[in-house]
């Protein structure tokens, strides 16, 4: 079922138990933008629980996953998610964003919500748009403000600044002067926020189509300094001599988003030179230099990994890719050996190709022709690395020994040793010390007896 089906059977039971619901927030948000939306948010005026399990029967449909304190249950539809809520009213204590939770009007329950642009309600079945705090004229003026008070907004619940932020990038809206100013004066707030939830904002905040933008707006709000102290610590390293590292990791960020959707490449290009400020010297007459920072950035990202909830692999393969991101520009110079790239591909093995959009998206002179000649050497060199490959699995595949001849030829047992020479031999191939035939695998074996 696409979204209106769905809509549409939820308003039929609902119609026949009698219980008013109502579309709210987001859904109708971007049905407004026209943009695609794959979560609907449903306000219940009476038992949210009740109509969610009604709704369940009726679809014959597994039972939903509720949440009994905020009279909340949600369903997944494919690739669409429900979300059942009780209308309700929200207070919170300033320790803690977790509110206490109490029944409320429909009016009470849009009050309490983040922004005028998701403050609207349209009850299920009718046309009209209930919208008491203007956000249709907010959406189409492309504004983010609070429906209450601001400074209340986000001191009650402090998530709700960086998810300002998240809808500024995204929606490419713009934040309003007196939210903006009540964002600054509780930025010390996110600290109570749980490290989850902020790494799920800043996630989302780097899928948007021009993620610097959410960066820059971090800046300005003073809040990139508490949850991304390593992005903030590239402004440290900046003057006449040395090209500004954060404006050009900006840069870098959006170049990657550009040409691919993949967070893991987003954080990578986002991360890809947080060694440079532990690792800068000045050198008179030399200029700046960040010796080992590839592989102190990469270090640097296991802390960062496991602060943005990221999953063990994604941690390594952003690491790795921090680590090798300058092999692809020394490569990409004349006269490199097939030798030199066949080692840099078994040393990076299938991330060889996000390496190359790295090095690809790291070329940010203001100096066109630079720019193109970097980029197309950079070309050459992946024609040059795809070849190599192709050679590597054929050679990998179709070794003209097997693991008989050398137990053979080197007079072993089997075991691990055979595998491992074999291997060897598939390397040696694919490095062209030898070529793929009995005779001359033969005779090497020999000589160097792995």
């Amino acid at each position: 079922m696409n979204e209106a089906e769905i809509i549409s059977k939820i308003t039929k039971v609902a119609h026949r138990e009698k219980i008013p619901a109502y579309l709210v927030g987001g859904y109708l948000r971007d049905r407004i933008l026209k943009r695609a939306c794959h979560d609907i948010d449903i306000v219940v005026d009476g038992d949210a629980l009740f109509l969610t399990k009604k709704i369940t029967q009726s679809l014959k449909i597994p039972p939903p996953i509720t949440y009994q304190r905020f009279g909340t249950a949600m369903l997944k539809l494919g690739k669409t998610t429900v979300e059942f809520a009780t209308a309700r009213k929200e207070s919170y204590s300033r320790d803690s964003r977790k509110p206490r939770v109490s029944r409320a009007t429909l009016s009470e329950d849009l009050l309490r919500r983040d922004f005028t642009i998701n403050c609207l309600a349209q009850k299920l079945g009718e046309k009209t748009i209930i919208d008491p705090f203007c956000g249709k004229e907010d959406i189409k003026a492309k504004i983010i403000r609070t429906p209450t008070s601001p400074a209340k907004t986000f001191s009650d619940d402090p998530l709700r600044m960086l998810r300002a932020v998240r809808f500024a990038t995204k929606l490419k809206f713009h934040i309003e002067s007196k939210t903006k100013e009540a964002i600054i004066e509780n930025r010390e707030r996110i600290k109570i926020v749980s490290s989850e939830r902020i790494a799920e904002e800043l996630l989302l905040m780097l899928d948007a189509s021009a993620p610097a933008r959410g960066i820059k707006l971090l800046d300005e709000l003073k809040l990139l300094n508490l949850v991304l102290p390593e992005i903030s610590a590239l402004k440290e390293v900046n003057d006449i001599q040395c090209k500004d590292l954060f404006a050009h990791t900006l840069t870098v960020l959006d170049n990657m988003a550009k040409v691919k959707k993949d967070r893991t490449l987003r954080l990578a290009a986002l991360f890809h030179d947080i060694g440079k400020p532990k690792t800068a010297k000045y050198v008179p007459g030399k200029g700046w230099t960040f010796h080992g920072h590839p592989y102190l950035g990469a270090k640097m990202m296991r802390p960062v990994g496991l602060r943005l909830k990221l999953s063990s692999s994604d941690t390594k393969r952003i690491s790795k890719i921090i680590a090798y991101h300058l092999h692809p520009h020394w490569l990409a110079k004349k006269n490199v050996t097939e030798r030199a790239i066949f080692r840099f591909l078994r040393e990076v093995g299938k991330d060889w190709q996000g390496l190359l959009l790295l090095a690809m998206a790291d070329i940010t002179s203001k100096n066109r022709r630079k720019v193109e000649e970097g980029q197309s050497r950079l070309r050459e060199l992946e024609q040059r690395a795809r070849e190599i490959n192709r050679r590597r699995r054929a050679a990998k595949f179709k070794l003209a020994l097997d693991g008989h001849q050398i137990m053979e030829i080197l007079g072993i047992r089997p075991g691990p040793a055979v595998g491992r020479t074999k291997k060897k031999l598939e390397q040696a191939v694919a490095e062209e010390k030898v070529k793929n035939n009995k005779r001359d695998l033969k005779k090497y074996l020999k000589e160097f007896a792995f």
